[in-house]
């Protein structure tokens, strides 16, 4: 099978669709050989892909790289070059760049439902694209692939999509990145970004209000001045739609020394940021999936997060859930980490460990390759 996975989206590898297509692609190379994949991205984003040949990568122009020229570049120009060079079948990894007419079978991986769920997320002109113009495309896929059960029944709901056209295929992560770290490791990262010894960590780029800082930052507030934890609050994640009104939260805390704002962290960091904390704590809004859960229990990093969405599914047994729109909650669970027995703590690291390893790269791109190959077997007409 020819198949054209398309990357013009992925951000530098910085989103969590660009992380979701350059582990898709790795696993598809390596593991799956009836797949012969080619990836049509930005030449700034092709070292992202060393696993590919030169005749595998495919340029878009930089010209659109923007979001409403990629797009355009999209719909416009992607059917000319999948009729030149024979493909079989077209991944589109992120619902924007969905083809309304496609020349060929059509797979399309739908992360979340954001338009529909938090209507304040977007402007009024992206806000009508994912409510009105998406749902208009995906019934014209032949198949979509969602991240999780909360997704499907989105997708099915929201978008219309028949039930018989979705699947289920949960996400991965790297397992030889994300293990738990040598202690030597851990104690060298600490003393190399002047870490305190206690702190809780929410891995997320700053974007308000669907990633839900502001009510994580009074908790943490209310958690400080009750005296139950004199550790720290450490927020990295790149500067989003909103990212000021964070940065002003920050700024007017009581507690601003105690709450540090990291910024965009490399991937290859993340396993000792996730081993050198507390606690991982998530009280983002709304997640189509939630990669740092799992990132952050492989390495033996205890998890909370929001019980909304995705989330509990993906968080697992080992997962405490709180009321991500109450501080109150959110402050709860912090302090039960914080003052957690030691022997309920490593129950809960083990059991976080044994959950997060059921989720593979290798077997999303099997499911992936199932699906390619029954799409091609039984094309849909759109």
């Amino acid at each position: 099978m020819k198949v054209l996975l398309s990357a013009g989206m992925i951000q530098g590898g910085r989103s969590g669709v660009g992380r979701y297509v350059i582990a898709l692609s790795e696993a598809l190379v390596r593991e799956q050989p009836a797949v012969d994949l080619y990836v049509a991205g930005l030449d700034a984003d092709r070292g992202l892909f060393p696993w590919l040949r030169a005749d595998q990568w495919l340029s878009i122009p930089a010209a659109m790289a923007g979001g409403a020229a990629n797009l355009w570049w999209h719909q416009v120009s992607l059917n000319g070059l999948l009729r030149h060079l024979n493909i079989d079948l077209l991944h589109i990894p992120s619902y924007r760049r969905m083809l309304w007419h496609c020349v060929l079978p059509q797979v399309a991986t739908i992360h979340d439902c954001a338009p529909f769920i938090l209507r304040d997320k977007y402007d009024f002109a992206r806000g009508f694209f994912g409510r009105v113009v998406v749902p208009l495309i995906a019934r014209r896929v032949q198949r979509v692939i969602a991240v999780s059960e909360t997704t499907a029944k989105d997708v099915v709901r929201f978008m219309r999509v028949p039930a018989a056209r979705v699947t289920v295929v949960p996400n991965g992560i790297d397992h030889q990145m994300f293990q738990p770290p040598a202690a030597a490791a851990v104690a060298a990262f600490r003393q190399r970004q002047n870490l305190p010894q206690a702190f809780f960590l929410y891995v997320a780029r700053l974007e308000h209000p669907a990633k839900n800082h502001l009510r994580l930052i009074r908790a943490f507030e209310a958690l400080a001045n009750s005296g139950a934890f004199t550790g720290h609050l450490v927020l990295p994640g790149a500067p989003w739609h909103g990212s000021q009104i964070i940065e002003r939260a920050v700024a007017a805390s009581p507690f601003r020394e105690r709450i540090r704002l990291e910024g965009f962290v490399d991937n290859a960091e993340l396993p000792l940021w996730y081993a050198a904390a507390e606690a991982l704590v998530f009280p983002s809004l709304m997640e189509g999936f939630g990669l740092p859960l799992l990132e952050a229990q492989a390495c033996g990093t205890r998890i909370a997060c929001a019980d909304a969405t995705s989330l509990p599914e993906v968080a697992g047994p080992a997962g405490i859930l709180f009321d991500g729109r109450d501080e109150t909650s959110i402050a709860a669970a912090m302090a039960r980490l914080a003052t957690m027995p030691p022997d309920e703590r490593r129950r809960l690291e083990d059991a976080g460990k044994v959950w997060a390893a059921r989720f593979t790269w290798s077997a999303h791109a099997a499911q992936a390759a199932r699906i390619y190959r029954e799409t091609l077997a039984n094309p849909i007409q759109s």
